[in-house]
């Protein structure tokens, strides 16, 4: 046989089973309906909504850890300086109630508003979120030198906050010192109800339009959403151990 004839019959052989190949794939191609495809697409969507839901959820779980994270740490910041609220929110602009609710992640403070909250407590956004952040320890033993003075420096009535760093605690407590013919400021307002004992001198206590003189042993049960002012009449100093609930004060 001549040798063109065999290489013919070679092309020849590979062609005619390109051929048989391609018959077969488009057979496979056409055996896949139009349901197969739909479910198909439809298995894809339903896979991208898990992961859709998945991310929703995350990033919820997130901005609630993050918002419960910022009141915790407004509350540690504010306390370490020995501030009350009421002082924080006179040092930032803000009204008490504001402080207050975001402490106890009420609400969310806006960007400028938690800046203008930490230049007074001596921090910034940077340090205040920084992964670096530790929360203290609570202690079980308080030393003088531990407690809190809420008041101002030059301020003749001296409240120390017993402070053991935990912030989980539900009951604030108070060593008061009152100077002769001293008093606090006028009308404080603040959430909670307060028990206290006058462990020496005497006291004035001015509820609204009612006013109650406290000897040394006397206490006192004060819902302290009323209006109130603590007064020293005498010329001696006045000593009062108080405690409130909650702690925020």
């Amino acid at each position: 046989m001549p040798e063109n004839h065999k290489l013919n019959s070679t092309t020849k052989s590979k062609a005619e089973t390109a051929v048989t190949d391609i018959d077969s794939i488009e057979s496979d191609v056409n055996s896949i309906d139009d349901k197969d495809i739909v479910d198909i697409e439809i298995d894809d969507i339903d896979s991208d909504d898990e992961l859709m839901d998945a991310d929703t959820a995350s990033s919820s779980e997130t901005d609630e850890s993050l918002k419960e994270d910022i009141g915790k740490k407004i509350n540690q910041l504010r306390l370490a300086k020995g501030y009350s609220q009421r002082k924080l929110a006179k040092m930032s602009g803000l009204t008490n109630t504001s402080i207050s609710s975001i402490e106890r992640n009420k609400v969310s403070p806006a960007v400028n508003t938690l800046k203008a909250i930490l230049t007074v407590l001596g921090s910034d956004l940077t340090t205040f979120f920084s992964d670096e952040w530790k929360e203290p320890r609570a202690r079980v033993i308080v030393t003088p030198k531990d407690l809190l003075e809420l008041n101002e420096p030059n301020s003749r009535v001296s409240l120390k906050q017993v402070y053991n760093c935990s912030t989980t605690r539900n009951l604030g407590f108070l060593i008061e010192t009152y100077q002769p013919n001293s008093s606090t400021e006028e009308k404080i307002a603040h959430e909670g109800e307060e028990i206290g004992t006058v462990i020496e001198g005497k006291i004035i206590i001015r509820i609204e339009e009612s006013t109650y003189l406290l000897n040394q042993g006397d206490s006192y049960v004060i819902d302290t959403t009323q209006p109130h002012t603590f007064i020293n009449p005498t010329d001696s100093v006045t000593r009062i151990v108080s405690a409130h609930t909650p702690t925020t004060y």
